[in-house]
C-alpha cells in the first residue's frame, strides 16, 4: 500500500496534511499585509498567524528569498516580486486581455467609468479599469475588496453562481456576519437580477455614484466575472435605465464571446 494514498475514510496522511497546512499559513502571511497595515514587525506576524516567532521568522526568510517580502530594520513589508506579478496578471490575465478593449469602447461610447470585477473567496476585487475621470475619488477601486453582498459588480456575479456554490456562499457569510439576509431573501435577490440580465445599484459602495453590472461568463456558461459602468448619480440619471443596461449586458456579451473565441476560458 502506497503511504501516500488516502485511507478508506477518504482522509490524507498527517504528513501531507500537515505540510498543506504549513504551506497555507506561509502564503496566508502575505494576506496580513493591507493598506492599513503596510508593514509589520515579526511578533505582530507571528501573533496574527498564531504562530512561534521562530516560525515567523522562517516564513519571511522564505517568502522574501523570492522577492515576496522585504525587511526594513524591525518592519516587514510586502516585496518588489508583488509588483513583476501584478504587471503579468494586466498583461496576461485571458479575461482582462478579452475584456479591455469592450470596456475601453463603452467608457469612450457613455463617459462613464468602467470596472471589470472578479470573486475571490468572500470578496469581489476589481481587476481592471477604464477611467474617464483622471481623479476618480471611489472608495473602492481597482485590488480593493468589495464584501459579496454589496455594490452591482459583486452582486451582479455572485448572482449567476451555480446554485450549490450560492447556497454555500451564503451560509459562509452567515456564519461570519449577523447582518446577511435570510437565505430567502438573498436567493430571491439573485434570481431577479438573473431574470433581469444585470444589477443597478446606487451609493451602496460609494456615496452618490449608481453602478449598473452585467455577468460575463466563460466556457460551459459559468459566470467569471462582471462588468461594471459607474458614474455620478446626477450623470447616470441623464441615461435612459433601459438603454444603459443594454449597453452594459452588451459589452459583457461581447467580452464572453472573446473568450470562447480564444479558447482561454
Amino acid at each position: 500500500m502506497q503511504t501516500d494514498a488516502l485511507d478508506e475514510a477518504g482522509a490524507e496522511p498527517p504528513s501531507r496534511a500537515a505540510s498543506e497546512s504549513s504551506l497555507s499559513r506561509l502564503l496566508g502571511t502575505l494576506g496580513l499585509f493591507s493598506t492599513d497595515a503596510p508593514s509589520l514587525t515579526v511578533e505582530e506576524i507571528a501573533a496574527r498567524l498564531g504562530v512561534p516567532k521562530s516560525t515567523a521568522y522562517r516564513y519571511i526568510q522564505e517568502l522574501s528569498k523570492v522577492g515576496l517580502l522585504v525587511r526594513l530594520d524591525r518592519s516587514i513589508t510586502l516585496g518588489p516580486r508583488i509588483i513583476e506579478l501584478d504587471r503579468c496578471i494586466r498583461e496576461s490575465d485571458p479575461v482582462i486581455r478579452a475584456a479591455a478593449p469592450p470596456m475601453r469602447e463603452l467608457a469612450e461610447q457613455t463617459g462613464l467609468d468602467v470596472f471589470l470585477s472578479k470573486l475571490y473567496g468572500h470578496s469581489i476585487i476589481t481587476v481592471h479599469t477604464e477611467f474617464n475621470d483622471p481623479l476618480p475619488h471611489l472608495r473602492y477601486g481597482r485590488g480593493r475588496p468589495v464584501p459579496v453582498s454589496r455594490g452591482a459588480s459583486a452582486k451582479a456575479l455572485v448572482a449567476f453562481l451555480p446554485a450549490a456554490r450560492l447556497r454555500r456562499l451564503h451560509q459562509e457569510l452567515a456564519s461570519e456576519s449577523p447582518d446577511t439576509l435570510p437565505w430567502e431573501a438573498f436567493y430571491e435577490e439573485a434570481q431577479r437580477i438573473r431574470r433581469e440580465g444585470y444589477c443597478r445599484t446606487s451609493g451602496e459602495l460609494n456615496v452618490g455614484k449608481t453602478g449598473v453590472s452585467a455577468p460575463i461568463f466563460g466556457r460551459g456558461r459559468l459566470v467569471v466575472a462582471s462588468v461594471t459602468a459607474l458614474g455620478s448619480d446626477a450623470r447616470l440619471a441623464l441615461f435612459d435605465a433601459e438603454a444603459i443596461a443594454e449597453l452594459v449586458q452588451r459589452t459583457a456579451h461581447m467580452i464572453s464571446v472573446r473568450l470562447s473565441a480564444d479558447g482561454h476560458l
